[in-house]
């Protein structure tokens, strides 16, 4: 699981679309993406890096609010106490 601290407005839009691409090619299980912006407090897990017609992907996307208790693989994560920031930070 990857663990980063990041300015959105610093982040390049193909940032985690480059991830969803490389990862599981790498054979990352799980890549969770916690996107605090204020519009949008959501929390998705990515996992099941399998082949397809379309190359390895992740073939299961779990999407989940601020509040809701996430499950990642074999972790449990409690969203309850994560923090929003403005939409333009």
């Amino acid at each position: 699981m990857e663990g980063a601290d990041h300015r959105w407005s610093d982040l390049p839009h193909s940032d985690i679309r480059d991830k969803l691409h490389d990862y599981p090619r790498m054979g990352v299980p799980l890549y969770v993406v916690v996107d605090p912006r204020k519009d949008k407090k959501a929390v998705t897990v990515h996992s099941d890096p399998s082949e397809g017609p379309d190359g390895i992907r992740y073939r299961k996307k779990v999407p989940y609010a601020f509040g809701d208790t996430v499950t990642a693989g074999r972790w449990t994560l409690d969203t309850v106490s994560l923090r929003s920031y403005p939409a333009d930070w």
